[in-house]
């Protein structure tokens, strides 16, 4: 009993205790912001005077202080580059006491508070801002996501955009970007609000591996267009927005290193580019002129093996103001070192498939080579920009702007090929009937350079202009594509299952040359009038662009055949060196640059017209829109024989491209959008003019244009909820629909249209489908607790398109039937299920920054066959990365990146029941019997280090 007496009082006391100390413990909270941009302000300090407290704020700009006692508080706020801030706070009793704060920028007075303030188009407060009062239905990412990502360049960075997905090189890093399931050619690339021409020889998409991505400011994806954007963008516009003067001096840099997991597992071919002769044999000595042997030298095909140097990445920029902040100037520089590669390996499509037994089975594909494939590559990133900016008044301002990017990859293929044959070998996989062994070197050397000049001005009251007038040159060269080939034929030991390698031979050298560029010189012209339109002030917009495109295009390539032994009829091989060389037929000499279609020459003249009205119908209502009309005329001759279609054409056409976007804001953290716009697609010239070529991202097969396509014709539709709750938390949900009128899709043909004849390996043609429909849904989503966060987007697409393929079958009488069935399939390039999930931390007071980033991309076609089931498809991947860094005092930070963590590969598949898996006709490196893989390849993971800096 006494015991309990004890424990009686004990517990007595402690909730006294307990009871009084919640009582006289108070919580003083609040937010910081912005005082003209009302942002929230991350890392600013909150200090409890004369108590020796002191908390920073966090993402989203609050703070809190627990357990304060009743009592007169002293806070001081402070934030770097803005005014202090000291205010008194009373606690009495338990009581939660909740404010915020605004600062404002240093020199700024109370009278200034009511004017805009220039912006920091970098941070993730200004990108979310942006979105939220953007015209249409736009992402953006900005360079401080940018750079705490675990990306490098702006082709990796797309694929963490809601919507989106990449195609990948044969290193494995991100090229190409596919927006809401629409293939690479549906989509356009601007620099700083203005298209940008291409280096690459065959298509209008810019390859995005050539921005590096420390050089932009933030990355725009607008998804529904106005009638002032131009009209070919039915994915989206990515709008690649470079660094502005600041509104003070700048000196920002970084320096790092890096190294990729291949090369610990294997060697690094590379070869001396010193070798590599800029110009073919017949530019150098004119046209119809034999090229003697010797004008092919073999340097540049002895390659090195050894382990590569660790990669480089540098950038410096410098910004200031001048004269009374009229004058801004800045400039960036950006070069980027890496050495990548991927281990390949690939079943090569026959053009012609064997008829199935009856009219109840598929066919099955047939196969002629295993290619087994090392990837060597070295890429140097390059890129300056330079903008200077005047500001004659508030109303009147200029501005110049110039941008060189370059892209140079030294390539060193080494492939493994295996003619296979029709008997097996122990393991059950076909035997084959030869083995070469082929050595490809290229050097591919791309840039894209730009200057632009651009103003705006008030004309009259309520008139204003905006102006650009802009000259672009791309250019791609890929000088002496050489490939060296040795072979060994295979016999059969009967009854044994092995087979004898025969004598090892030197085979056909080939040798091309390509280059091409493309200028684009374009005006812009626009005009806003602000109108008084039932008692509202309104705008009304009109303008127009003219753009002429020229484009030159070069392909020259020649084939040596070796010189037989005098004993034989072959020639043995010794080295490359020893190896001996002839043209047969001696006419070879020459090239094939006299009827070759790849020498063409075209221009493109697009001019356009716009009118359109931004209504405000009500406080919450908001409507734009307006009429576009763009006229295309395009005009090419090509080197092609006469006899052939498709050697010359002049093509026009107009079309007219009504837009309606509208917005209801239910509050001012909550809104829904909506949207309709009609887009075209135009054939890139390459996609018209039938000359086959094995240069661009698919070097497997040879690549022709058609002449026939038609431009595509897009009708548009989305509607998009949207939250902006606090901070940088956000949550969007939308969908859209797509209604394709004559997709263009680059599908496998079996003959060449150049020739008219059926060969050994298929030809890549784009070939217009009839009419596809393409519908989605996108979530965005991003919210943090404290100092740590979520971020991702799920997207969801559906297309269909209704086509016809070809099937062969055996009729009861032994007669092959060729018929066309039914298929319906989806976009090329399109995913069904898309999705990016980060976990993120953030700490302003530690000063350090987290990521550990997952994306996921479904299956989905990478390339068509003609024949009925026979489509290849990429299996999903799943991809992890991680970066993190820490500041250390004011201007310093390190950080780390890795990627492909997971070391996920790339894999092609034909989806049919797979009867070379466990069976006497066994396949190499298959893994199902649901399916036949036909690529395979792995990329390994990436390491980089470095350190940025900031004055």
């Amino acid at each position: 009993m006494t015991n309990c007496a004890h424990y009686r009082k004990l517990i007595a006391v402690v909730s006294f205790l307990f009871t009084a100390t919640a009582v006289f413990a108070g919580t003083i909270k609040g937010h910081v912001y912005d005082g003209l941009t009302k942002e929230q302000l991350i890392g600013a300090n909150v200090v409890i005077k004369h108590e020796l407290k002191k908390v920073v704020t966090s993402l989203d700009g609050g703070f809190t202080f627990k357990g304060l006692e009743n009592g007169t508080y002293e806070l001081k706020i402070s934030y770097v580059g803005y005014a202090e801030v000291d205010t008194t706070i009373v606690i009495a009793g338990a009581e939660v006491r909740e404010f915020n704060i605004y600062l404002f920028p240093q020199g700024v007075t109370l009278s200034e508070v009511t004017k805009s303030a220039a912006k920091d188009g970098s941070t993730d407060q200004y990108a979310q801002k942006r979105e939220q009062f953007a015209n249409n239905i736009v992402n953006i990412v900005s360079s401080k996501t940018i750079a705490i990502s675990p990306d490098i360049t702006v082709a990796n960075v797309m694929q963490r955009i809601s919507g989106m997905s990449i195609e990948r090189s044969s290193t494995g890093d991100g090229q190409h970007a596919i927006i809401r399931g629409m293939d690479k050619r549906y989509n356009t690339t601007l620099v700083n609000g203005i298209k940008i021409p291409s280096p690459d020889n065959r298509n209008r998409y810019v390859p995005l591996d050539i921005f590096p991505a420390d050089l932009l400011d933030r990355i725009e994806v607008i998804k529904s267009l106005t009638p002032d954007l131009e009209g070919d963008a039915t994915g989206g516009v990515m709008n690649l927005v470079m660094r502005s003067a600041p509104s003070h001096f700048i000196a920002e840099g970084n320096v790092g290193t890096g190294y990729s997991q291949l090369f610990l597992n294997r060697d690094f071919h590379s070869f001396k580019k010193a070798g590599v002769n800029s110009k073919s044999p017949i530019e150098l000595s004119g046209p119809g002129v034999y090229a003697p042997v010797g004008a092919f030298p073999y340097n540049n095909l002895v390659t090195d093996a050894s382990k590569p140097p660790i990669n480089k990445n540098v950038n410096l920029t410098l910004g200031n103001r001048f004269l009374h902040n009229k004058l801004g100037v800045i400039i960036a520089g950006s070069y980027q070192n890496t050495y990548r590669g991927s281990n390949s390996q690939i079943l090569q499509q026959s053009a012609t498939v064997p008829p199935a037994p009856n009219d109840h089975i598929a066919q099955q594909p047939a196969v002629s080579d295993d290619f087994y494939r090392e990837y060597n590559s070295r890429v140097d990133r390059s890129g300056v920009e330079a903008k200077v900016d005047y500001a004659f008044n508030k109303n009147n301002s200029i501005s110049l702007f110039a941008t060189h990017l370059q892209l140079n990859e030294r390539r060193v293929r080494i492939t493994s090929d295996t003619l296979l044959g029709g008997y097996t070998l122990p393991n059950d996989f076909i035997g084959p009937y030869a083995i070469h062994t082929k050595t490809e070197t290229r050097s591919d050397l791309q840039s894209i350079n730009n200057i632009t000049l651009q103003g705006s001005n008030a004309l009259l009251e309520g008139l204003t202009t905006d102006w650009s007038l802009t000259a672009a040159l791309a250019k791609r060269e890929v000088p002496d594509i050489a490939e060296f080939s040795v072979g060994q034929k295979v016999t059969p030991n009967a009854g044994t299952g092995t087979y004898t390698l025969g004598t090892l031979q030197t085979e056909d050298e080939s040798r091309e040359w390509i280059h091409n560029t493309d200028k684009d010189l374009a005006g812009y012209l626009n005009f806003h009038y602000k109108a008084n339109i039932s008692g509202k002030t309104e705008l009304i917009s009109f303008g127009g662009m003219y753009r002429h495109k020229e484009r030159d295009n070069f392909d020259n390539s020649y084939i040596l055949t070796p010189v037989n032994d005098k004993d034989s009829v072959y020639q043995k091989f010794i080295s490359i060196p020893d190896s001996k060389f002839q043209f047969i037929p001696a006419n070879g000499a020459l090239g094939n640059a006299s009827q070759n279609p790849g020498i063409y020459h075209a221009y493109e003249n697009v001019y356009a017209a716009y009118g359109m009205l931004k209504y405000q119908l009500t406080s919450r209502f908001e409507l734009i829109g307006g009429l576009r009309v763009e006229n295309t005329h395009q005009n090419y001759m090509s080197s092609l024989n006469d006899a052939l279609p498709g050697k010359s054409a002049d093509i026009n056409f107009m079309d007219f491209l009504p837009s309606v976007q509208g917005k209801y804001a239910f509050s001012k953290i909550k809104d829904i959008r909506f949207s309709y716009f009609r887009s075209i697609f135009r054939p890139a010239f390459a996609d018209l003019i039938p000359f086959p070529d094995k240069s661009g991202s698919n070097d497997t097969y040879l690549v022709e244009g058609n002449p026939y396509i038609k431009h595509t014709v897009i009708d548009n539709f989305d509607v998009r909820y949207e939250l902006f709750p606090k901070g940088l938390d956000q949550f969007m949900i939308g969908a859209f629909y797509k209604l394709i009128n004559n997709p263009i899709e680059y599908a496998f043909a079996p003959y060449s249209t150049t020739s008219g004849n059926y060969g050994a390996t298929p030809i890549l043609s784009p070939q217009n489908f009839g009419t596809a429909n393409n519908f989605g849904v996108e979530l965005v989503f991003r919210k943090y607790f404290g100092n740590f966060g979520v971020s991702g987007n799920y997207t969801f697409t559906n297309s269909v398109i209704n086509a016809t393929k070809l099937y062969v079958y055996l009729t009861p009488d032994n007669t092959t039937k060729f018929t066309n069935v039914p298929d319906r399939r989806p976009l090329q390039g399109q995913s069904a299920h898309i999705g990016n999930f980060s976990l993120l931390y953030k700490s302003a007071k530690n000063k350090t920054d987290a990521q550990l980033a997952l994306v996921y991309t479904g299956e989905r076609i990478n390339t068509l066959s003609q024949y009925k089931g026979f489509d290849n498809w990429e299996k999903p991947t799943t991809n992890l990365d991680f970066s993190a860094q820490h500041q250390f005092g004011k201007h310093y930070i390190l950080y780390v990146k890795a990627n492909n963590l997971l070391n996920t590969p790339f894999r092609l598949v034909i989806k049919q029941h797979n009867n070379a898996y466990h069976t006497k006709t066994q396949l190499p490196f298959q893994e199902s019997t649901d399916y036949m893989t036909v690529q395979y390849d792995r990329y390994y993971a990436s390491y980089s280090i470095g350190f940025r800096f900031k004055f």
